[in-house]
């Protein structure tokens, strides 16, 4: 209803003065708030007032001067589509006035019919009819808008008669053409995929069941080629009394790609872990190899040696204070060889020597040929700022990549270089050796051992080489 402190400005579009007067009269007693009433003779004047006056309220004769019958309610209702028109007709325009209503006007009034008090009914009950149904429009407008500016598939289930409504979404995303899309529920329980179906469907009714307001699921939904989309489906379920549910609006968004990526990257992080463990076991059985050949073909053929000399020297009383003494200095050499030994299999305590005095020691014990000159570049002082495994990790590639350069390379030199950069640690490490072509994928133990080792970091890792003109492995790790 009309609110208590709200003066109404109205226009009455009427060619006859008595007409008009006793409009007036009847506008007077019914004692409805008014400010201004404005008179226009003709449809053409009509216009002008209501895009100079802006009124609440419009009372329209049909017969005018310069319009006549619907025509006249037409064009005023096209120039003033958010005001109440109420048609003032007369008994043989009583049919026309009807038609009035189902094109837009609020009601009608049949002249020498009605008195103040029909008068304030037909103003009050319009306007506010007017005010509902141009909240219903805004609203109408609004949705469609929202509709046109998503990409998800709206589908809207009506749970009274079973039928479903879509946007367009069901032939740009799924390639239905119009004539192919049934507005029944059936036809879009059918399009599930058989192994969701039944799952899909239970979901909703225990949502409803339960009185939940909303549901959310993935699965697949098949496309007018016959191939099924991956689909993240959203359903809002309106209520009526009771809490009983009477509608179900749905979005569904594809997420076909999301699901393959996802897929791709799982496949990567299975194939990057056989890898991890692949190297790991064949380090390993390196190592051992290593091991079993160094004890074997070294240390086992000195303390053999030394052995030999204590059994002649146990025999042989002349020549004993010589053989004794040879086997002394081949004892000493086994220690020294299996300290070496071990020192290339312990962890350094880097915690207590920092990375680089491990690296020089590294290099000092390493079998260098005279030929090979390796220099070392660690002044950065964050570089000791690391954590311990950090730098173990680096110190093992160091190794690794040393060890490649002295049995493959033939080099002459070699440069390790360390620094920090924005929180990650750099290692390059670069020699003048043969080089090799970088695009065959032929890869030895060491160099997949480095390849795990800085993938675990989540590190990164390039390798600059070509025949000819040496090797370059630019490493880093997050800090």
């Amino acid at each position: 209803m009309l609110a208590a402190n709200h003066s109404l400005n109205i226009l009455v579009v009427e060619d006859n003065p008595s007409d008009f007067f006793l409009f007036c009269e009847y506008l007077k007693l019914s004692k409805l708030p008014t400010k201004n009433i404005f008179r226009a003779e003709r449809l053409s004047e009509a216009v002008l007032l209501v895009h100079e006056h802006q009124p609440d309220l419009i009372f329209l004769d049909l017969s005018l001067p310069d319009s006549d019958g619907i025509n006249s309610f037409e064009r005023l209702n096209e120039e003033a589509r958010h005001i109440s028109i109420i048609v003032l007709s007369g008994l043989s325009d009583r049919q026309i006035a009807l038609n009035t209503i189902s094109r837009g006007a609020q009601d009608y009034l049949v002249k020498g019919e009605f008195d103040d008090k029909v008068l304030a009914k037909s103003i009050q009950y319009s306007i506010e009819r007017k005010k509902i149904l141009q909240k219903v429009v805004e609203n109408f407008e609004r949705y469609n808008t929202l509709i046109k500016a998503t990409s998800d598939t709206i589908w809207d289930w009506d749970l009274r008669t079973n039928d479903v409504l879509w946007n367009e979404g069901i032939s740009s995303v799924f390639g239905f053409a119009p004539g192919e899309v049934q507005n029944t529920i059936e036809w879009h329980h059918q399009n599930i995929h058989p192994e969701d179906r039944e799952r899909i469907l239970q979901t909703i009714s225990a949502c409803m069941r339960e009185g939940l307001d909303h549901w959310q699921e993935e699965y697949r939904y098949k496309s007018a080629n016959g191939v099924y989309k991956f689909v993240y489906d959203r359903g809002y379920i309106l209520k009526a009394e009771h809490n009983k549910p009477y509608r179900i609006l749905g979005a569904m968004m594809d997420i076909t790609e999301r699901k393959k990526m996802q897929e791709e990257l799982v496949r990567n992080q299975i194939e990057t872990q056989k890898l991890i463990t692949q190297v790991t076991i064949q380090t390993q059985e390196q190592e051992r190899r290593e091991i079993g050949h160094e004890l074997h073909d070294n240390i086992n053929q000195i303390l053999a040696t030394a052995k030999l000399c204590v059994d002649m020297a146990i025999n042989e009383e002349e020549h004993r204070k010589e053989l004794l003494s040879k086997s002394y200095e081949n004892i000493t050499k086994a220690i020294n060889e299996i300290r070496a030994l071990s020192k290339t299999l312990v962890p350094p305590s880097l915690g207590d020597i920092g990375l680089k005095e491990a690296l020089i020691e590294l290099i000092e014990n390493l079998t260098v040929s005279p030929e090979l000159k390796i220099r070392i570049k660690a002044n950065d002082q964050h570089i000791e700022n690391m954590s311990n495994n950090k730098k173990l990790i680096m110190y093992r590639i160091v190794q690794e990549q040393l060890n490649n350069i002295l049995k493959h390379s033939g080099a002459t030199e070699a440069l390790i270089e360390l620094k920090t950069m924005r929180n990650w640690l750099q290692l390059n490490i670069k020699d003048n050796g043969i080089g090799f072509d970088t695009r065959k994928k032929n890869r030895g133990i060491g160099l997949n051992n480095i390849i795990s080792r800085v993938e675990m970091q989540n590190g990164k890792m390039e390798i600059i080489s070509a025949p000819g003109k040496g090797c370059t492995l630019k490493i880093e790790i997050p800090g």
